[in-house]
Order: structure tokens, then C-alpha cells, then sequence
């Protein structure tokens, strides 16, 4: 029997909600202690870090977008600007597709000291169904695998941490993850930009009032019309959680 881990917790209102509305499993997690086996949700209680992370989701449904001209672009250039401005170290998982749509643009951010990159699938299919109208992958060890060949092609290294598309995910898929030598990494602290689309605000407010020491906070770096407004509310993101004492770290650094 699989055991079936939904690694987007904490209680988030929005979250529960989705959850509800697709007759999914809701695991909250009030115990900063618990965590399911092999994930990474958070770093130590003790540091007054925080790490942010920027999934870069890519899916056939988006490629033909893209194509079709629907999108523009599913690169938020303004997200990594912004970081950079700031000096603001951040971990960016992406999608095996999307690397290979912006082969220039991925090998820039992995050789920016700035940056680590981690692993977000091939095609961001579920590991778990049903997963947010996601379709479901065929073949696991190859939606990880593939995406590694494709990483270290362009940034040179394979990358250490891999995410669950849509954070969904069982037991096993977290051992499969790591007999295949990288650390799922989900989070504490979600900011529920691809939820929130039509203001800014609700974003920064959630994110720093749900970030803890150690928090990994998960965002999105694709833009476009599934996550619009992320750009518009980073830079009062980090200077909210600045002006609340937090400093910021890759999750490796946790």
C-alpha cells in the first residue's frame, strides 16, 4: 500500500482549499518535529534564515502555448532580476522541458554563484494522481533521470535536491527519489503564488507571516498567466522578511 505524502502544508488556507474542492488527503502539520521520511521541509529552528525556491514548472500543454503564441514567455526574468538586485541566494528547481526551451538562460543561472538549480521532473506530470489536473507521469525514474542528463548538460552538475510536481507524492516515490541519489525537497511556507493571480499583496502577507526560522518558501519563476504576480510581490517579500530579521540561504546552506 502506498503512503501518500501532499508536501504542501502548514494549514494554508488556500491550500485546504484546492485540496477540498478535488476530494484530495490534507496533511497539516502543526509540529514543527514531524516530518514525513526522506523530505526536507525545513531547516533548523535555531538560524534566523530562511531559504526561498522558484519552481520553473514546464508542460506539454504550456510548450504548445508557447508555440502557438498563447504565452509569450514562461521565463519571469523580472523574479532573478530581483535577486540579483537584492543579492538574495535562492534555490530554482526546473522542468527537464523547460531547460531545454531556455538552454541559454538555464546555463546563466547555473553558473551564477548566486543560484543553485534542483530538479523539478521532465514535464512536471504527477508522481501521485490526482495532482491539480496534472497528468500523471509514465515512467518516474526516467522523469528524474532525464531531467538530470539535461541539467548537467547546460549547468555543468546534477543536481542534489528533486520536488514533487504539485508537491504530490507517495512513500515510495520519496524512496525511488533517493535510490536514485537526489534529496526531495518540499517546503513549510508556501506563498500561494500560483493560487493568488490578481493582486500582489495577499502573497507578501501570507509568506511572512507563515515564514519560520529555517522556512523553505516556494514560489514560481515561469510568470505567464499561471503565476503573475509573483515579480510584482518579491521585492516586498524579501523586505518584509528582512525587516523581521530573517537572512537568506540556498536550501544546501540549510
Amino acid at each position: 500500500m502506498r503512503r501518500i505524502f501532499f508536501i504542501s502544508f502548514i494549514g494554508i488556507s488556500l491550500f485546504v482549499s484546492g485540496c477540498a474542492q478535488q476530494n484530495l488527503p490534507v496533511v497539516v502539520n502543526n509540529n514543527d518535529t514531524w516530518s514525513p521520511s526522506g523530505i526536507l521541509e525545513h531547516g533548523s529552528r535555531e538560524a534566523k534564515v530562511v531559504a526561498l525556491t522558484f519552481d520553473a514548472d514546464m508542460t506539454p500543454k504550456m510548450k504548445n502555448d508557447l508555440k502557438t503564441g498563447v504565452v509569450q514567455s514562461w521565463y519571469e526574468k523580472g523574479v532573478i532580476d530581483i535577486l540579483e538586485k537584492n543579492q538574495v541566494p535562492a534555490t530554482l528547481f526546473l522542468t527537464g522541458m523547460w531547460a531545454e526551451i531556455y538552454p541559454d538562460v538555464t546555463r546563466e543561472l547555473g553558473a551564477n554563484p548566486l543560484f543553485e538549480i534542483g530538479n523539478h521532473s521532465y514535464d512536471h506530470g504527477a508522481f501521485h494522481m490526482p495532482c491539480y489536473g496534472l497528468g500523471e507521469v509514465k515512467d518516474r525514474s526516467d522523469e528524474v533521470m532525464k531531467t538530470q542528463g539535461v541539467l548537467k548538460e547546460l549547468v555543468g552538475y546534477a543536481p542534489k535536491y528533486f520536488r514533487f510536481p504539485g508537491g504530490c507524492g507517495a512513500s515510495d516515490d520519496v524512496a525511488l527519489v533517493s535510490q536514485l541519489g537526489l534529496q526531495v525537497v518540499g517546503w513549510d511556507d508556501i506563498s500561494g503564488d500560483a493560487y493568488i493571480r490578481d493582486r500582489a499583496e495577499p502573497i507578501v502577507t501570507q509568506t511572512i507571516k507563515n515564514a519560520q526560522n529555517g522556512s523553505i518558501i516556494v514560489f514560481h519563476m515561469h510568470g505567464g498567466h499561471t503565476a503573475p504576480q509573483t515579480v510584482h510581490a518579491l521585492q516586498a517579500v524579501i523586505d518584509g522578511l528582512r525587516k523581521e530579521g530573517f537572512g537568506f540561504v540556498k536550501v544546501s546552506e540549510l
